[in-house]
């Protein structure tokens, strides 16, 4: 969806460009951090009792489960359980 007139939408990447490459990039580690809090939030409202590993394995399929192929994906799950 968007509802963003494509002149507010210039004005706002116009706003993005005027900023020097390390504002932009803390803007993306900023926006990152932001969304991993509410996934870990979400994760932890469905999930009261969930231990360590398993929340980080619930981060990582949220995050990645579709950029790693089944096989792949679960190793990493299995990694991911090994290290706790």
């Amino acid at each position: 969806m968007n509802d963003t007139s494509p002149e507010i939408n210039e004005k706002i990447h116009e706003m993005i460009r005027m900023k020097s490459p390390v504002e932009r990039f803390n803007m993306g580690c900023s926006m990152y951090e932001s969304s991993k809090g509410l996934v870990i939030a979400g994760i932890l409202y469905e999930n009261p009792g969930i231990s360590k590993t398993t929340l980080k394995q619930e981060i990582f399929l949220r995050f990645y489960r579709e950029d790693f192929d089944e096989e792949t994906r679960e190793k990493i799950l299995e990694h991911l359980a090994r290290c706790g």
